[in-house]
């Protein structure tokens, strides 16, 4: 009995003990909340825009009449508070920036309008042009041009990231706002459709106009072409040649025109202006028409826009590029120029037409060459200089001939293997690459300068630039050596 009394007083013991600890120790307390830094509060104008977020319900007023509200209350705003995070926000209004970064953005525009450019964030930098083609901070549709052109040359060149958006944005608004259609001669798109048009009506343009047209649609073959650089006049007589019975042949055998053919019909379309842009568009009641030129034509009826051009997208078709490389081909084959060099085109009445009027030209010019003799004035010119430098050479050498040592004996000419040189083209280089004295060539009689440019134009086809600068001495341009030696045996 006194065991058990004892144990149960033990027992006891320990839940008071038990409960007591709980009690005092492990008491509930109240959570205290984690000091907060002051916030700096927004300036009052910042406060006034925000304001307009949380008025009219959203179902009411769009997204972009809320940014153009804000940004008529704030077109004057200026800050300095010091922002240096990225920030980035697809289609960024003022809305969607916080409080920090919002001021930021307004420090950074206040330095941009006081000629302090400084390369930002792009959110910021579309933010601004969302600005101006709403017509927020700027006096008129042309001032904003202006601005818009400007900010594009400027901040272009730090962030090349607004330009495929921002060319596209600026045609929209000179059509938009209904500026002067002179203000897009230089647009890319406008003078794509213009030069479409020539070739459209080819049987009534001049040459000139049609070759300038062929330029503008298929710049980089005229570009690469050493054949072209050298023949250039040849080149654009049978180009213009080729294309006008091209045209002929279409219109009169063919369903198509050549222009449908190879760049598209001329069609309507609708389209957005300031597609992807934040931009609040007006409810435009009735109808108005804004002419480019007469193939590219702009039509908006209550609100909704149409485009009237041709249907190509500017540099993606490369059939007239494959016109123009068959051409070069079948010239140089017809010049006897080179390699021969592959082209696409299977068309075999084109061909044919392109080999007629290759022949034709060269026939009219040996019909011309028959009758008078050119003189290359400017050639005889660059004779007479070297002959003079060689003569006043040759006087200085042969003052000192009395304390020369003895002449070596040239060394015999070596044969080029497999190259298109001569064995005096191929000797030169062949003391250039392997450290010989190249003095054989003024003592047999010879011009540095002809066997310079001998050697530049043959590898030319191999090496797609000269192998040589200068002619006193020539230098050899280090990234050809190698492949020079394998060409030029010692």
């Amino acid at each position: 009995m006194d065991e058990r009394g004892g144990d149960a007083t033990d027992t006891n013991r320990v839940k008071k003990a038990a409960e007591w600890f709980y009690i005092n120790v492990f008491r509930d307390e109240a959570i205290q909340p984690r000091p907060q830094m002051p916030r700096e509060p927004l300036p009052s104008p910042l406060l006034a825009a925000r304001s307009l977020e949380n008025g009219m319900p959203a179902y009411r007023q769009s997204r972009e009449s809320i940014f153009v509200k804000q940004g008529k209350l704030l077109a004057g705003y200026e800050d300095d508070y010091v922002y240096d995070r990225p920030v980035l926000r697809y289609f960024p209004t003022y809305q969607s920036l916080t409080d920090p970064e919002l001021r930021g953005y307004f420090s950074w525009r206040t330095k941009l309008r006081r000629g302090d450019l400084q390369e930002t964030s792009l959110s910021y930098a579309f933010l601004y042009i969302y600005e101006l083609l709403n017509q927020i901070g700027v006096a008129d549709p042309m001032d904003g041009y202006r601005k818009l052109t400007e900010f594009r040359d400027a901040y272009g060149a730090l962030d090349d990231g607004i330009l495929p958006y921002l060319n596209q944005w600026l045609m929209d608004y000179v059509v938009y706002y209904n500026l002067d259609a002179g203000l897009l001669a230089d647009n890319p798109r406008v003078r794509f459709n213009r030069s479409i048009a020539v070739l459209d009506s080819i049987r009534s343009r001049g040459d000139e106009e049609v070759i300038r047209a062929v330029k503008q649609l298929s710049p980089k073959w005229l570009e690469r072409s050493k054949f072209y650089r050298e023949y250039r006049e040849d080149c654009d007589t049978v180009i213009v040649r080729v294309l006008r019975r091209m045209a002929e042949h279409y219109d009169t055998r063919c369903k198509k025109t050549m222009v449908e053919q190879y760049f598209g019909s001329f069609t309507q379309s609708q389209v957005i202006l300031f597609d992807s842009a934040v931009f609040h568009r007006r409810q435009e009641q009735g109808s108005r028409q804004y002419t480019v030129d007469e193939k590219y034509i702009y039509r908006c009826h209550n609100g909704l826009w149409s485009v009237q051009k041709y249907s190509c997208i500017p540099h993606s078709n490369g059939k007239l590029g494959d016109v123009l490389k068959a051409i070069d081909a079948v010239m140089r084959e017809c010049y006897g120029y080179g390699r021969p060099i592959q082209y696409k085109l299977e068309t075999k009445w084109i061909i044919k037409i392109i080999q007629e009027e290759a022949q034709n030209l060269l026939a009219e010019k040996k019909t011309a060459e028959e009758k008078k003799i050119t003189i290359d004035y400017s050639r005889l010119a660059r004779i007479r200089d070297d002959a003079a430098v060689t003569r006043d050479r040759l006087m200085v050498e042969e003052e000192a001939e009395e304390e020369a040592p003895p002449a070596q004996p040239p060394e015999p000419a070596a044969e080029p293997e497999d190259t298109p040189l001569t064995k005096d083209e191929y000797r030169l280089l062949q003391s250039l690459l392997y450290g010989r004295d190249y003095g054989w060539v003024r003592s047999s009689g010879l011009m540095l300068s002809v066997l310079v440019d001998g050697i530049n134009d043959k590898l030319y086809d191999t090496f797609s630039d000269s192998v040589l600068l200068g002619d006193d001495p020539p230098e050899l341009i280090e990234d050809y050596i190698a492949d020079l030696k394998e060409m030029i045996h010692p």
